[in-house]
């Protein structure tokens, strides 16, 4: 799921992140890991080694730095202040029907989506806006919030609508251009290196590192992230642990599971309420045969947020641990969640089930979904998904045109490098 995050400021400074530019961050960096047999050249493995090895070495005590030394508002306190917010403005819109409270609404709800992950919070949040939008009620600038939600829903050819719309009705030409910027960057390919420039705050050094990573250079994208945490400087926890999920996320896709999991740690230490922090700590303990603890953490995450990938996950821990009654019913609620999800919010979800579908079998699914996923977007994780999704479907050569893609673009994201990953048996 897409982030979109800044620093903002007023009476909602720290919650209403999804104001900012960065649509496509996260959606950079997450990927699902898949194996193979082949393995790389070996001078291919040494370099990529030092480079693991000196992403590795970045880790020190103020990195991820502990709370006590960086400290922010405490996890319970900012979601309290944040359903706060909300009820305050639910509240005034249901008496007032404006729609400046109905924009501030909007975002706090996505905001609360993205923090805690309840769907119900998504659907509210776009329906806030559609109803805007179709009553004539939205202004150039309140279309521009709603285009960054389409967006983050993955609802691209209506976000390119909207634009439209705020373009006709006289928004800010430079509004009007970093939004259609945006996204592009999440419906294809890179078209060009835009160079390792000086970052402006912390979301520029994360957009940078998201860049690095695609491009196989883990080193480089680990010290934009150390960076992005010496550029925060705001009392909000949800920056700083959004910072360190994507350092967990980059060890995680380069299968270095022991530096991925102080990473998750921290973001779930900084703010337990994350769920994308609780949901990836949950996976990297399973990696780690910690069951126990992986079947603890994706009790917690599901019971907040009730999403059918976190019910997959709890399957696969309980059956490891010997519940095979709890296993049954998890692995029932995560195929009924998916099939709803995929009827009410297809483009949205279709990504993450790819990998549902094919962790449980269902190759002919798990393609369909792919390739609907690739018809919304052409993006690094549309191209993996798909070529994943071929390669289990016994499509070799179709796959391995998509990773030509993604190299003859200058990306080596590690899914198609690493040793034992079935899209690095792809020749160059």
């Amino acid at each position: 799921m897409n982030q979109l995050v800044t620093t903002s400021s007023g009476p909602f400074a720290g919650s209403a992140f999804l104001l900012g530019r960065a649509i496509a961050v996260i959606s950079l960096l997450l990927s699902v890991v898949a194996c193979s047999s082949q393995t790389p050249a070996p001078a291919q493995s040494q370099q990529l080694n030092q480079d693991i090895l000196a992403a590795t070495a970045l880790i020190t005590n103020d990195w991820p730095a502990p709370s006590i030394e960086l400290q922010t508002t405490a996890g319970d306190i900012y979601v309290a202040n944040l359903d706060s917010q909300i009820q305050v403005l639910q509240h005034k819109f249901d008496t007032t029907r404006q729609t400046p409270v109905s924009v501030m609404l909007a975002g706090l709800f996505y905001h609360r989506f993205q923090l805690q992950g309840r769907i119900a919070d998504a659907e509210a949040s776009a329906e806030l806006l559609k109803n805007e939008m179709d009553a004539d009620r939205l202004g150039p600038a309140e279309m521009l919030v709603y285009v960054k939600i389409l967006a983050g829903l993955h609802q691209f050819e209506q976000a390119e609508n909207v634009i439209a719309s705020a373009a006709k009705n006289g928004g800010k030409e430079s509004d009007i251009v970093q939004a259609r910027e945006a996204i592009l960057s999440s419906r294809q390919l890179p078209t060009l290196n835009p160079g390792d420039t000086v970052p402006v705050d912390y979301i520029a050094a994360v957009q940078q590192a998201a860049r690095l990573l695609n491009r196989g250079n883990l080193y480089a994208a680990s010290e934009k992230l150390y960076l992005a945490q010496q550029l925060y400087r705001d009392s909000s926890p949800f920056p700083l642990a959004w910072i360190y999920l994507q350092q967990g996320v980059a060890f995680l896709r380069y299968q270095q599971y022991e530096q991925a999991r102080v990473f998750f740690a921290a973001a779930h230490e900084r703010l337990p309420q994350y769920y994308l922090a609780t949901e990836h700590l949950a996976e990297t303990e399973a990696l780690l045969g910690n069951w126990q603890v992986s079947a603890e953490l994706y009790r917690e995450v599901t019971a907040q947020t009730g999403q059918a990938a976190f019910w997959h996950g709890l399957q696969q821990a309980e059956a490891q641990l010997g519940h095979d009654a709890d296993a049954m019913l998890a692995a029932q609620q995560a195929d009924e969640d998916y099939r709803a999800l995929l009827q009410q919010h297809p483009l949205t979800f279709a990504d993450h089930a790819v990998y549902y579908y094919l962790d449980t079998g269902r190759e002919q699914r798990a393609l369909e979904l792919a390739e609907l996923n690739y018809e919304n977007r052409q993006d690094v994780t549309a191209h993996l998904a798909l070529a994943e999704a071929l390669v289990a479907n016994g499509r070799q050569e179709q796959a391995c045109e998509h990773v030509q893609a993604l190299r003859q673009a200058g990306l080596s994201p590690p899914e198609i490098v690493l040793p034992g990953e079935k899209l690095s048996a792809c020749e160059r």
